[in-house]
């Protein structure tokens, strides 16, 4: 019999009751690309397929029976409940049986040996049914600073720097092979762009934190499907057994794959008190800006695995669809992750009505995640009005319009704090408001994206908007026109942090302008390390 058919025979094999001495009502067969599961009762037992892949490597005999070691090895730092042991399988006349322990005379195989856990206690699970809950993340944190702080130190540190950029470079470069037609390259080739300033600023400061000990021997897939709330409170199980290189990373990489999973699922509050947790007993995840850059390569990596998982099926199995879809989201996930990690910075989109800066600026809050600040909606609330009220004409006063742009200033400085992207929509046309908005920020760095259109243009979606009742702008087609001739030019602010671009073309063109401007400015300054 060949390997394939001594395969096929050992799955029948531990797919039947009477295979386990303990005789479970019933078995029920999980199959990844990598492995079998069997969940016999209250046990499981998980087999290593023969298979050998560009990262892994289960080709011989000997190499599984001392990963299904490694993996009991591993796991028992943060599930030591749940890994029981390495069980040998054993093949005679009469077909395959499982061994009492984990060396047996002529053993064909290696199962790890497990305790079956409820599913709907993990994370994930608890994420879906909304029972996720603040006090849960905090006794995460605690468990994972604890776990990070005694795991074993990478043995070369220094390396970790080259090769986190070689990581995201190749696993860019795999999404571009493989993710056609689910992952546009315009989006590859400004996430690449990101990545390449944001490492070029970071540098010194990975350098700094592999030299402190923070690359070290972590989990390497802390997903939250793998983190466990439990009889023996929270345990974290599978972590990568056949790759030292996925694991000695820096505890911050680990961290960060909770991050995206939380930020995925709309819970960022959760990811708040999770990490404000591990650093209250003295966690160094560096600062938020570091956390979402990695959970960012983590959304990226996610998506790769995605397109190469729906590109092994067929072109008609509903599974190739939720994967193509799960990509798509995992794309857009990392574009938001993205601009979390350039904070702080207050982007405000600007130009005189009808310019677009509306519709630009909801654009890639959306996009972004960030909070959406209307000068307009902050006017009418300080007047005690609604956004889609007319506002009088005393309320664009030199007065009101100096109370509104000094709140604007201090909503962003507010929101920036929070850690959350901010961009400001408003007309800005005067220096003096310019400068009360920009006072009442503090010291966050501000950038003007300056919206300009041709005047046939402007007359026309000014005219447009006239007629729509939920408006919140209360400038008309004349309006706009004396606005275009009031503006006063941007010359305090240094070109590094002035764009002026035409919108009269897709938003996403321009989005893109915008995304580009602020990569430029991070790429030019050098953060310091963070502790």
């Amino acid at each position: 019999m060949g390997a394939q058919g001594e395969s096929a025979a050992l799955v029948e094999a531990m797919g039947q009751p009477g295979f386990y001495p303990h005789r479970p009502d019933r078995v029920e067969t999980v199959e990844t690309h990598i492995s079998w599961v069997f969940l016999a009762g209250p046990l499981a037992y998980k087999v290593k397929k023969p298979v050998v892949f560009e990262f892994l490597d289960y080709g011989t005999l000997e190499r599984r029976r001392s990963l299904c070691h490694e993996e009991v090895r591993l796991n028992r730092r943060l599930a030591p409940s749940i890994y029981r042991g390495v069980r040998a399988l054993v093949r005679d006349q009469r077909g395959w049986a499982l061994a009492k322990g984990a060396y047996a005379p002529g053993a064909g195989e290696y199962a790890v040996e497990m305790r079956r856990f409820d599913e709907r206690a993990t994370l994930a699970a608890q994420l879906a049914s909304g029972e996720a809950t603040g006090e849960r993340m905090r006794e995460l944190g605690r468990r994972l600073a604890d776990f990070h702080r005694r795991a074993e130190p990478a043995p070369a540190p220094g390396a970790w720097p080259e090769h986190l950029a070689r990581s995201l470079d190749e696993n860019l470069e795999a999404l571009l092979a493989v993710g056609g037609g689910v992952v546009e390259s315009t989006q590859l080739a400004a996430a690449e762009r990101f990545v390449s300033a944001f490492l070029v600023a970071r540098r010194d400061e990975l350098a700094d934190r592999a030299a402190r000990g923070c690359v070290r021997d972590c989990h390497g897939d802390l997903r939250a499907e793998h983190v466990l709330f439990g009889r023996d409170g929270v345990e974290v199980f599978d972590c990568v057994e056949f790759s030292p290189a996925l694991r000695e990373i820096d505890v911050a990489t680990d961290l960060a794959f909770l991050v995206m999973d939380l930020a995925g699922a709309g819970r960022e509050d959760l990811g708040l008190e999770l990490t404000g947790s591990y650093r209250q007993v003295g966690g160094d995840p560096g600062n938020d800006a570091l956390l979402h850059f990695f959970a960012m390569y983590r959304a990226w990596v996610r998506a790769k695995v995605a397109c190469l998982r729906a590109a092994e099926l067929e072109s008609a199995d509903p599974r190739r669809a939720a994967a193509l879809s799960e990509a798509r989201v995992l794309a857009a996930l990392a574009r938001r992750l993205a601009w979390r990690a350039r904070c702080p910075l207050a982007l405000v989109v600007c130009g005189g009505a009808a310019s677009g800066k509306s519709h630009l600026s909801r654009h890639l809050a959306e996009a972004g995640g960030a909070v959406h600040l209307s000068s307009d909606v902050v006017r009418k609330a300080l007047l005690g009005l609604e956004p889609s009220e007319r506002a009088p004409e005393a309320a664009y006063s030199e007065e009101m319009n100096r109370r509104t742009y000094a709140e604007l200033g201090r909503l962003a400085r507010r929101h920036l704090d929070s850690g959350r992207p901010v961009l400001v929509d408003a007309t800005s046309r005067y220096r003096r408001d310019r400068d009360d908005f920009v006072a009442a920020l503090g010291e966050a760095e501000v950038a003007f994206v300056e919206c300009l259109a041709p005047a046939a243009v402007r007359a026309r979606r000014a005219a447009d908007r006239e007629g729509d009742p939920a408006r919140e702008s209360d400038a008309g087609v004349e309006l706009a026109q004396r606005q275009l001739a009031e503006f006063e030019p941007l010359d305090e602010a240094p070109a590094s942090a002035h764009l002026p671009l035409r919108t009269d073309r897709p938003v996403e063109q321009v989005a893109d302008d915008v995304e580009a401007l602020m990569d430029a400015r991070l790429s030019q300054r050098s953060a310091k390390p963070s502790r």
